[in-house]
């Protein structure tokens, strides 16, 4: 059996991954979960037929989504997670030695059980964490109770925008709006924006568009992640300038602990330096979400 890879867009040519085994299929109330063990990449979670994780990934992807950001700013304490999902994420920010608090939130507390059961390695007990507050609810209702200033960082690591998906609405600029207030005045925040695929930019092009409508600040960084079959964009954002390469990065890093398997100080200024030609390209401006992604922008459809 095969489904249909990430990097797999309109128009192009199909790229399978294999199954061996179904671990668990079910259709939640927002969307289809499977959990699998594939041939290339080990036991994956997929939404809506779409990969999400993979175990063999989980550091390429999981530690660029993090660490760059957090480093960047240097001291989070109050850190919120849209999109809990397997919880990797969360184990990641949790290497930071300031962290206070992770609150993290998902919608769809199916997918978060499921993963707890069926993938335990991708979390690693992070919410037995004293630290760390899992709720179920949308991240609309999350910072819509926030007061102002609320987190030193927020991740929307949230499912791609498919035409009829939960996220569908979350890189618009209205909810970015409704966020900015929440974040402090020296925050970050980071969001997946897409495939960085040079024959079609649209997607991070658009999520990086929308969030200078909000934000003073916006880079994209990368990672290539083989699961997803391309480079793969991580938009970090600020209400002002910051600098990528603290003076102390090596200390910075070292405070994560020795046993990271990706990010380094030097893993750091790559993720951060897109190659000149695919920069110049991701600074055409794209079009600025102003409703839902679909609008705009090509996604995936949705299996609904």
């Amino acid at each position: 059996m095969a489904l249909i890879m990430r990097g797999a867009g309109e128009g192009e040519d199909e790229v399978d991954i294999h199954l061996a085994e179904i671990i668990l299929s079910k259709r939640t109330k927002y969307q289809e979960i499977m959990i699998a063990r594939t041939k290339s990449f080990g036991r994956t979670l997929f939404l809506d037929d779409l990969v999400q994780s993979s175990e063999y990934d989980d550091p390429l992807y999981h530690e660029a989504l993090v660490h760059p950001a957090l480093v960047i700013h240097g001291r989070p304490r109050n850190v919120l997670v849209g999109g809990t999902g397997e919880g990797a994420a969360v184990r990641e920010i949790l290497r930071h030695p300031t962290v206070e608090r992770v609150l993290t939130v998902d919608l769809d507390d199916d997918v978060v059980q499921a993963c707890r059961e069926h993938l335990p390695f991708f979390n690693e007990g992070v919410f037995e964490d004293p630290r760390v507050e899992y709720r179920v609810e949308g991240v609309e209702q999350t910072i819509a109770e926030a007061a102002p200033g609320s987190f030193d960082a927020i991740f929307l690591d949230i499912t791609d925008p498919t035409d009829e998906g939960p996220a569908a609405s979350l890189f618009s600029a209205p909810f970015l709006e409704r966020l900015a207030p929440c974040l402090a005045d020296d925050g970050v925040l980071i969001a997946q924006c897409g495939e960085l695929e040079v024959v079609d930019l649209e997607m991070p092009r658009a999520v990086r568009s929308t969030l200078l409508e909000v934000f003073g600040w916006v880079h994209v960084a990368y990672q290539f992640v083989p699961c997803f079959h391309s480079l793969w964009g991580f938009a970090i954002a600020s209400k002002r300038p910051l600098e990528r390469t603290p003076v102390d990065l090596e200390a910075r890093v070292a405070r994560l602990g020795p046993d990271l398997r990706v990010y380094t100080p030097l893993a750091h200024r790559a993720m951060l330096e897109l190659p000149p030609f695919l920069d110049a390209m991701m600074r055409t401006p794209g079009e600025v979400i102003r409703g839902r992604a679909s609008d705009v922008i090509w996604t995936y459809p949705s299996k609904k």
